[in-house]
């Protein structure tokens, strides 16, 4: 019934239940699974990345002899920019990495025979369009966060974007 499977995670509190029925389907009709994780560069802060560092997960080169030839900038303020930028890209990348390796060994783990990770960044709903097309997915599966009436008056999710606009079934999964 489903040959390809792309289920979409963010490594919060829906991601565990969302790959257990992605993995579960992906069994049950022994089809390929597509993981998907898109990073959100926008939402790493100060905070994280310090932590990150103090924890020893993220380091950042020293531009600063090349920064410096360009006089014409205020070079602090710059040098501060480029760290922030290699530092959230770095971030977002490890992030990224820790969640996708963790939700293939546990895809693995419930025999699901042949899974496939991507990463993307960018506008979320997106990115699950794109991939879904590009891996010529059957089925999309992904979670939602239930949100306040007025949250839902106001902005569309990102769960009835791609319900909308996607070329295959979606099965939305509410937590």
């Amino acid at each position: 019934m489903f040959e390809r499977i792309l289920v979409a995670i963010d490594g919060g509190e829906t991601t565990r239940s969302t790959l257990e029925t992605a993995c579960a389907m992906a069994d049950k009709y022994q089809s390929k699974l597509g993981i998907l994780y898109v990073t959100k560069p926008k939402a790493i802060s100060d905070d994280l990345i310090r932590e990150a560092q103090i924890e020893g997960i993220l380091s950042t080169p020293d531009y600063s002899g090349a920064i410096d030839r360009f006089a014409y900038y205020d070079t602090v303020s710059m040098r501060e920019e480029v760290r922030r930028a290699e530092s959230v890209t770095r971030l977002a990348g490890e992030i990224a990495d820790s969640v996708l390796s963790e939700a293939e060994a546990y895809s693995k783990g419930k025999n699901v025979k042949a899974v496939k990770t991507f990463v993307r960044s960018g506008d979320v709903a997106k990115a699950i369009l794109d991939v879904a097309s590009e891996a010529d997915a059957d089925l999309i599966v992904m979670g939602h966060e239930r949100r306040s009436v007025l949250d839902d008056l106001i902005h569309r999710s990102v769960a009835e974007t791609v319900d909308k606009k996607a070329q295959c079934p979606c099965l939305v999964l509410s937590q």
